[in-house]
C-alpha cells in the first residue's frame, strides 16, 4: 500500500474559517477534512497515513517554524509521496503549498505535488522554485472544481510513488517549470527551427521548443494635472527597511510587502535604515536612503508649497524587488492599490531599482 501524507490549511482541514487562520501546524494519524475525499481518490492503491494542517496567517508569519514542524511530521510518517491543496486561487494557502512541497522535495528527497489555479501566486513561485521533484496541476478558480482537483491529484500521486515515468508538461497537464532535458532526435536544431519560421511565416500552428513568458501590458494610469491638494505616496521595490530589517526580507524572491511610518521624519537618516536587496550593491543606499525613498526630495516640495501640507501619505509601501515572480507582484500591486484607495490617495511615486 502506498503511504501518502496530505497537506492542508486550517479550511480545508475542517477546523474553521478565517478566524483559525492563526492556527499552528499540527498532524493526525490518517485521512482528515479534504484528505478523506482525496484517500477515497486512491482507489485503494493508497493510503493516506497523516494529514498536516496548518493555519494560513500562522504558516507565513511563522514560517521557518511552520516548515520545521510540518518536516518533523512528514519523517514521522515516511510518506512515499506529498500531497499539497489543492489551493485554487486562494493565495496564502497557495504560496504555503509551493513552499511546503519544495522544502519536502529538498530535505527529504520525496515527490510531491500539489494543485491552484492559473493565477495563484503560489503558481509563480513554483515555476521560480523549478524543482524536478516538485508539480502543480491546475485547479478551478473557485472549490467548485474540487472533486476533479482531487481525482487528478490522487492518480498523480500514484504515479510519482510508483516511479512512473512523467513525460514534459504539456503532455502531462501540469505547469511548466521551466526545465529543460536533452533528448536524441534525427533533426538538427537548425532543421526545426527553419520549419518553425516558415510555419510562422504562413501562419500555421507550430509548437516553440521554447516557450517565453508572457508579461502583462499594464499601461500607465494619466498623470496628475496638478500636485499641491493630491494625497500622494511613496512606492518601492527597492527593499530599504529600518535598520535590522524588522520583517525579515530576503534579497531576493520576497512574496509580502510592508508600510513604514515616515509621518514625522523630514528626512531618513543613514545608519537608521538600510537596504535589503540581492540585485544592486546596497552599500550606496545604506549611505544614502533616499536614492530608494526620496522623502527629502518631497519634504523640500512641501516646504516650497508644490505638495500641500499633510498631503503626503504617513507611511511608504516597499518590497524588495530582486527576482520577483510575477504572479506574485501581480498580487502584491493589487494589494498595495487596494491598501492606498481605501486610504483615498490619488497619485503614486513609484521608485524602482
Amino acid at each position: 500500500m502506498i503511504k501518502i501524507v496530505h497537506v492542508v490549511n486550517q479550511f480545508f482541514a475542517g477546523l474553521g474559517g478565517e478566524e483559525k487562520a492563526g492556527l499552528p501546524v499540527g498532524a493526525v494519524a490518517g485521512s482528515a477534512g479534504a484528505a478523506r475525499g482525496l484517500e477515497q481518490k486512491l482507489g485503494g492503491e493508497g493510503e493516506i497515513v497523516g494529514t498536516v494542517y496548518f493555519g494560513d496567517n500562522y504558516f507565513h508569519e511563522h514560517k521557518d517554524e511552520a516548515i520545521k514542524a510540518i518536516l518533523d511530521a512528514l519523517r514521522a510518517a515516511e510518506p512515499a509521496v506529498l500531497v499539497a491543496g489543492p489551493a485554487f486561487n486562494s493565495g496564502r494557502y497557495g504560496l504555503a503549498c509551493a513552499e511546503i512541497c519544495q522544502a519536502a522535495a529538498n530535505a527529504l528527497a520525496i515527490p510531491c505535488v500539489t494543485a491552484m489555479h492559473e493565477e495563484n501566486p503560489g503558481a509563480g513561485a513554483y515555476r521560480e522554485f523549478a524543482n524536478a521533484r516538485v508539480y502543480c496541476l491546475p485547479t478551478s478558480e473557485a472549490t467548485t472544481g474540487m472533486n476533479d482537483a482531487l481525482v487528478r491529484l490522487a492518480r498523480f500521486a500514484l504515479r510519482l510513488a510508483r516511479g512512473e515515468e512523467i513525460r514534459a508538461a504539456a503532455a502531462e497537464g501540469y505547469f511548466s517549470r521551466g526545465i529543460r532535458r536533452i533528448e536524441r532526435t534525427d533533426r538538427t536544431g537548425a532543421e526545426r527551427a527553419v520549419e518553425m519560421l516558415l510555419k510562422k511565416i504562413h501562419r500555421q500552428p507550430f509548437e516553440t521548443e521554447i516557450p517565453m513568458e508572457v508579461w502583462d501590458d499594464a499601461p500607465p494610469a494619466p498623470p496628475l494635472a496638478e500636485l499641491k491638494n493630491r494625497n500622494l505616496a511613496i512606492v518601492t521595490t527597492s527593499g530599504v527597511v529600518p535598520w535590522g530589517n524588522p520583517d525579515k526580507f530576503k534579497t531576493y524572491r520576497n512574496t509580502y510587502w510592508r508600510k513604514y511610518n515616515i509621518a514625522e521624519l523630514k528626512e531618513l537618516e543613514p545608519g537608521k535604515w538600510e537596504a535589503v536587496h540581492g540585485g544592486y550593491n546596497v552599500a550606496y543606499m545604506n549611505q544614502n536612503p533616499h536614492y530608494g525613498v526620496p522623502l527629502d526630495a518631497l519634504r523640500a516640495l512641501e516646504a516650497e508649497g508644490r505638495i500641500g501640507a499633510g498631503k503626503l501619505y504617513p507611511a511608504y509601501y516597499v518590497i524588495p524587488g530582486n527576482q520577483g515572480s510575477p504572479a506574485v507582484m501581480r498580487r502584491i500591486g493589487q494589494e498595495i492599490a487596494a491598501d492606498l484607495k481605501k486610504d483615498n490617495v490619488e497619485g503614486v511615486l513609484f521608485v524602482a531599482t
